[in-house]
């Protein structure tokens, strides 16, 4: 048996287990050339290609039954395309992860607000200019309610999930104009949830303009109005008039605080302008 060496030799070499190739020789993807009569596999010196060429394919990411019917008809022609085929798998592997971490960033970035909000006044408006942002929108599910609000929220995550996107963005809720300025804060008010701006368009999607916001924190629901009232009597106060939704962002909801509270953490956005504001003819 000097040619021959024991499957313990051999996995050590690959840096395999004696089960792995036992289990390959059961797939009958690399068997030994001799087994004694205890059972004991041996392998050729020669086969040392062979299995070193397994183990690079494997850990290309490529399964082990594509690999024992390649190797049943190896050609460079068949591998060359095997590997062509695998790198396309890796492509779109890479672009889910990317995906995936800019995901993350943008949770990250939540959540870096909403510790930084906590240095902030609660019910101490200010103004802020924001940039557009996207978002799709459902109207909530009637009776309005924290179980319905959930529901809403939900219907809008199976709407994000269907494009093969995370809902990262954040969500919070809508408060429309038209039924600000009747009295009737949730007439057409919902749910919503932000998106990236270079995300594909959904059904339900809405454009939150750009603008000055009067912005204020506070511990709340959204369909909990006295905070809008709160917000629009500060405006008139101040000079500002109200000329779009208002934006409830929820930052932190009430899974962090378990007992603590049982409202979210939220910033109320109110898209404004000054009242002396005299527009360019």
């Amino acid at each position: 048996m000097r040619n021959l060496i024991s499957i313990s030799e051999m996995a050590k070499l690959h840096g395999l287990t004696r089960q792995t190739l036992i289990y390959y020789d059961e797939i009958d993807l690399f068997k030994p050339v001799q087994v004694d009569d205890n059972g004991y596999r041996y392998y050729s010196k020669r086969q040392i290609p062979f299995l070193r060429e397994i183990c690079f394919l494997k850990n290309l990411g490529i399964g082990l039954k594509e690999i024992v019917a390649h190797f049943q008809a190896r050609n460079p022609q068949k591998e060359m395309s095997m590997l062509k085929n695998q790198k396309e798998k890796l492509a779109l592997e890479i672009a889910r992860l990317n995906k995936m971490r800019d995901a993350i960033d943008q949770r990250i970035s939540i959540y870096e607000k909403a510790v930084d909000a906590d240095a902030m006044q609660i019910h101490e408006p200010f103004i802020k200019p924001y940039q557009a942002r996207k978002a799709i929108f459902k109207e909530y599910v009637q009776p309005i309610s924290r179980e319905n609000l959930h529901l809403t929220l939900m219907s809008l995550w199976q709407e994000i999930f269907k494009k093969e996107n995370v809902p990262s963005g954040g969500f919070g809720s809508i408060l429309k104009k038209e039924g600000i300025l009747k009295g009737d804060f949730l007439q057409g008010a919902g749910s919503c949830i932000f998106v990236p701006p270079w995300s594909e368009d959904h059904e339900n999607t809405v454009t939150i303009p750009a603008g000055l916001y009067a912005c204020m924190y506070k511990y709340g629901m959204p369909y909990e109005t006295k905070y809008a009232v709160e917000l629009l009597t500060w405006l008139q106060n101040n000079g500002y008039v109200l000329i779009g939704d208002i934006v409830d962002v929820c930052l932190l909801d009430t899974t962090f605080y378990k007992e603590q509270k049982t409202v979210d953490f939220c910033l109320l956005q109110a898209l404004v302008r000054p009242k002396e504001f005299h527009p360019a003819p």
